[in-house]
């Protein structure tokens, strides 16, 4: 009796791609840039003013940048007064208590009063200046 030669070739089973562990790895991969993204700050770098009594405050979704040349940015976007103010004012004030205005400490104070006000005349209740601690 002849018994047939087995090769390696016909002891391996064809490969096969398991699906589960790579959606696994890909939720996991998304959680943690979610959860990451929260706390970068915001891509335009100012030079904020110091300030010896500066705190964090938490809860604002939308931070205003206020550029040393007097540009308004929010979201990574260049805005115009009428488009911070129609922005705003879509914004409801159950959802956004309080907006965080960063502006250089070298742009002109009655720029960032003209900003202000605009913040005022929307929903929004309250404005978070920021600063560096001191």
């Amino acid at each position: 009796m002849i018994t047939p030669v087995r090769t390696r070739a016909s002891r391996l089973s064809s490969p096969t791609i398991l699906i589960a562990p790579i959606v696994d790895i890909v939720f996991i991969l998304l959680i943690f840039i979610m959860l990451v993204s929260r706390f970068l700050q915001p891509a335009l770098e100012v030079e904020l003013p110091g300030s010896s009594t500066a705190s964090m405050t938490e809860g604002s979704q939308i931070t205003i940048v206020l550029d040393e040349d007097g540009r308004i940015h929010v979201d990574g976007t260049t805005m115009t007064d009428e488009a911070l103010a129609e922005r705003l004012g879509l914004v409801s004030a159950d959802e956004q208590d309080f907006v965080r205005l960063r502006a250089d400490k070298n742009v002109r104070l009655q720029r960032v009063v003209e900003v202000l006000d605009i913040i005022r005349a929307s929903p929004v209740t309250g404005v978070a200046l920021e600063a560096r601690p001191e």
